[in-house]
């Protein structure tokens, strides 16, 4: 015999039905058991025991799993009706039992063959006695705000639950996203005919929507965070790949890899010697790596830097630049030899033993005094020449000397001859420049890392490729002798800002820094970046420069062509000397190198007629 159930089903109201706060949507369940088996009781015969219990015993365990789309409502009440089958072939109990007796409009096929009916009347509920058990059972169906019997009577036998004495509900699917399907099983006369309990919509007992969306949600958040997971994982392959592809680009834009210094591997401890006779007087300058101190060796004023014993690479690649043939110049400080030693008890540094200068640093110097025209342009000019010196390559009586970068030119760091000329200091940072010439095996090599070129000293002086991380790495070795030609122009700057002849009263303003006035004493990076790279400023040039008698214009012109935003629109350090040479000699004709533009045309060699010559 087949269950034939309705594909729709519209429920009266019926005097039993006990209407339920509102608490949200209830949400779809399966009609499959757990192990995927569908309900639906089709083409199975009568009178099957076995069958019933094994299909009520499926139905204990559903309501966690989700129906096919095709199932509907009537299909799943008539299966959670199976036992309304034909009665099976098992003895009847020896005692009856007494159950209400109920059945919704249009299902087809009835329970009511479980037992007899004892009342005719024609409107429910009616009163049924059990034939083949002594279980009562009861479905109701819970919507949204109500709960509404659909199914009353005896069942085929007695199963484990028949031994409550109250119908208790419990959840068994769920026909819509908004219903829920109870049942019950008792084990009195009439415990059917009222449940003791049934969870409002929403509640845990109910599956409702809330409980299902907790799950979903649940889930969904897992499923998140794996993705997040996942994405973290992939992120973080990609930047070790990228990072890698980095360094491998570097290596080939900034040329090949260095070789070891000569000196790298010896030991400085025994191969430095120690001179007893070397004297410390005072300490002139503290550094990040270096102190330098004011002495004597053998009677003569020297300057000592020491480095501590985490600074002897420092120490080792400074030395080597020093050491280098042909480095010799009247306006690069001089070197005297390297020994080690020390002021105090752990007196086992590097030192560093070079030429003394009594009137200081630049900047102290300029703090200290102001200079008339001929003075400021023999220091303008002596530190264009040490400048040029060091950027040159070439090679003279068999000794070569390769370009080098200064990297770190400030006020600090070049220092006033007995003469009033200047003599660039401070190597720490020197690099050793690609140039056309074949260097020889011993000339000292340098880190040719992107990070080792944009490596630069005073913030303040740097120039704005180096602030903005553009410096061109496929031609660096130019690119750096162009930063230092930036660097270059701020200290002509400073140079002729305490210049007497260049002020009609011939009282120049305090000494300041270049930027000083503009960013204080301390400026940041940041700072230095909006100002010099975004704003495109720089230090101010007072309107009496350009009266000056003797150079109505080339002064700043010349600043203007060095510290240029375009670094390859700047002049060279040979330009610059050639310029100020012009200016130290305007009566003569001066011929300038190639490729170095002269100062300005004829025409503006003539006095404007609004300027006058200084009082």
């Amino acid at each position: 015999m087949r269950l034939v159930l309705c594909s729709s089903l519209s429920l009266p109201a019926f005097p039993h039905t006990h209407p339920l706060p509102h608490s949200g949507r209830l949400p779809h369940r399966d009609w499959e058991d757990r192990g995927g088996r569908s309900w639906g009781l089709r083409d199975q015969k009568p009178h099957s025991a076995p069958y019933l219990k094994e299909a009520l015993a499926r139905g204990s365990c559903a309501g966690s799993c989700f129906p096919p789309a095709a199932t509907s409502f009537s299909m799943m009440l008539g299966t959670l009706g199976l036992w309304a089958l034909l009665p099976t072939a098992v003895q009847a109990p020896p005692s009856t039992r007494t159950c209400v007796f109920f059945e919704a409009p249009g299902v087809r096929g009835s329970t009511k063959t479980l037992g007899k009916l004892l009342d005719a009347g024609p409107g429910p509920p009616r009163v049924i006695r059990c034939l083949y058990s002594r279980c009562c059972f009861g479905i109701w169906n819970l919507t949204q705000d109500r709960a509404q019997v659909e199914m009353q009577g005896c069942r085929d036998s007695d199963e484990p639950g028949c031994e409550s004495p109250d119908c208790d509900p419990s959840p068994r699917a769920h026909p819509s996203p908004s219903s829920t399907l109870f049942t019950c099983s008792c084990g009195t006369d009439f415990c059917n005919a009222n449940y003791s309990h049934l969870p409002p919509p929403g509640s845990p007992g109910t599956l409702g929507s809330q409980g299902l969306q907790a799950v979903a949600g649940e889930s969904i958040w897992m499923a998140l965070v794996l993705l997040g997971l996942f994405l973290l994982l992939l992120l973080l392959l990609g930047s070790i790949i990228l990072v890698l592809l980095q360094r491998k680009a570097s290596r080939v834009r900034g040329g090949p890899e260095p070789e070891p210094e000569p000196d790298s591997g010896r030991d400085w401890s025994t191969e430095l010697p120690e001179l007893p006779e070397l004297c410390f007087s005072q300490v002139i300058r503290e550094g990040g790596h270096a102190v330098v101190w004011a002495g004597q060796l053998q009677g003569e004023l020297v300057a000592i830097k020491a480095f501590p014993l985490r600074a002897v690479a420092q120490f080792q690649a400074e030395r080597a630049l020093y050491e280098l043939p042909g480095l010799q110049h009247d306006h690069i400080v001089r070197f005297i030899t390297a020994s080690r030693g020390g002021p105090g008890p752990p007196s086992c540094g590097p030192l560093l033993v070079l030429e003394l200068h009594p009137k200081g640093s630049l900047c102290h110097y300029l703090t200290q005094h102001t200079s008339d025209w001929g003075s400021s342009l023999r220091m303008a000019l002596s530190l264009a020449q040490g400048l040029a010196f060091l950027h040159e390559e070439r090679w003279q009586d068999g000794q070569y000397k390769p370009g080098i970068a200064h990297r770190d030119l400030s006020s600090q760091n070049v220092l006033i001859r007995e003469d009033g000329s200047c003599a660039i200091g401070d190597l720490g940072l020197a690099l050793v420049l690609p140039g056309l010439t074949q260097p020889p095996a011993w000339a000292p090599t340098q880190p040719r890392g992107p990070a080792a070129i944009m490596e630069a000293g005073t913030q303040r002086y740097m120039a704005p490729e180096l602030l903005d991380k553009t410096l061109d790495l496929q031609d660096w070795g130019m690119a750096l002798r162009r930063a230092d030609v930036y660097s270059l122009a701020l200290l002509l700057w400073e140079i002729l800002s305490r210049c007497l002849d260049l002020r009609p009263d011939s009282r120049p303003p305090p000494f300041q820094l270049a930027y000083e006035a503009e960013l204080g004493s301390t400026p940041t990076t940041c700072e230095l970046w909006t100002l010099a790279v975004e704003e495109r400023r720089r230090p101010y040039i007072p309107s009496t420069w350009h009266c000056f008698a003797t150079d109505p214009g080339g002064l700043r012109e010349l600043l203007e062509d060095c510290w240029d935003a375009d670094p390859e629109a700047r002049l060279t350090a040979e330009c610059v000397q050639q310029r100020l040479a012009a200016l130290a000699q305007p009566q003569e004709a001066h011929s300038f190198p190639e490729g170095c533009p002269p100062p300005c045309p004829e025409d503006c060699l003539s006095t404007p007629p609004h300027c006058h010559s200084p009082l």
